[in-house]
């Protein structure tokens, strides 16, 4: 009889050992901000246009990390996702460099998801500095840049300065270059195209097969374009009217930067970020579809 209830109690430990494992939650993701003070803090105070360094740590649980998203949520309740990303790791370790906006206060969150859909975030309240002033801009009211067939004009960008350079000065001025330019058949259309040297270290053949000279540069500058100008465009009379950089903050969004822009046509107003952080509205002023033509732009950005 013994025997009997010793065999009974051994199975039933072993049916509620069996239960307490598939009733067992799954453990998700774990983040946080990393410490010190090179970050931007919870309520920080911050002028416009000034950065904003968020440093972020995650961990996976269970499963791996598959989706990273920053988002931001103003005062009206509008959020503004300002970058959503797959990834696919067990941790994370992100610097990501923004720039305070006009909002007088946003507050931030930083969201893990895993391969689960188990989710953590972490939030941040950033205000505006109400004592902020808008910053200087250069503005270069024609510069014609040649694509790569093009002879007479230049290819290469500095828009700081609206200066041009061929391919050979280009080389030597390396670290002054954020903005190059050609021309290609894109969806069976024809595409003036804005993008900078950077575009072969992310993916993208085209800039490295018309200028090969960029393959052997030390460093190549990585310019972000908003592609999202055909949704909200700018208007010719704001650029115009802009004599500070308050337009040009407003007009970027970073989560539509991408590494260029095509179809950059007659007429569009294309905010960009240079690899420097510096942001800038580029208005195209004529753009000629053939690949020995030219590109004329106008050029705003921030001192």
């Amino acid at each position: 009889m013994l025997k009997k209830y010793f065999s009974l109690f051994l199975l039933l430990a072993v049916i509620l050992n069996a239960c307490k494992k598939d009733d067992s939650e799954p453990v998700g993701p774990v983040i946080k901000f990393k410490v010190g003070t090179a970050y931007t803090q919870n309520d920080a105070i911050v002028q416009v246009g000034h950065k904003l360094i968020f440093g972020i740590e995650a961990t996976s649980g269970d499963e791996v990390i598959t989706n990273f998203t920053i988002k931001k949520t103003l005062e009206d309740g509008k959020i503004v996702t300002m970058m959503d990303t797959g990834v696919y790791a067990k941790n994370l370790d992100i610097t990501k460099v923004f720039y305070q906006n006009v909002e007088n206060k946003a507050t931030w969150t930083f969201t893990v998801m895993d391969k689960n859909r188990l989710s953590a975030k972490i939030q941040m309240i950033v205000y505006k500095d109400p004592n902020s002033t808008y910053g200087g801009i250069f503005y270069f009211p024609s510069v014609t840049l040649g694509y790569q067939n093009n002879t007479q004009f230049g290819h290469f960008l500095n828009p700081s300065t609206g200066k041009v350079y061929f391919e050979d000065s280009a080389t030597v001025y390396y670290k002054d270059i954020d903005i190059l330019c050609y021309y290609i058949i894109s969806e069976n259309q024809p595409s003036p195209v804005l993008s900078s040297a950077g575009e072969m270290d992310n993916y993208s053949v085209e800039a490295k097969t018309f200028y090969p000279s960029i393959i052997s540069w030390p460093s190549r500058n990585y310019t972000l374009w908003d592609i999202s100008v055909d949704n909200t465009p700018i208007s010719s009379a704001d650029f115009n009217a802009a004599q500070n950089d308050s337009l040009l903050i407003v007009s970027y969004n970073d989560v539509w930067g991408k590494k260029k822009f095509k179809w950059a046509t007659t007429g569009k107003i294309i905010p960009f970020k240079t690899n420097a952080g510096k942001l800038g509205l580029i208005k195209v002023i004529n753009a000629e579809t053939n690949e020995s033509g030219t590109i004329e732009i106008a050029i705003k950005i921030q001192q």
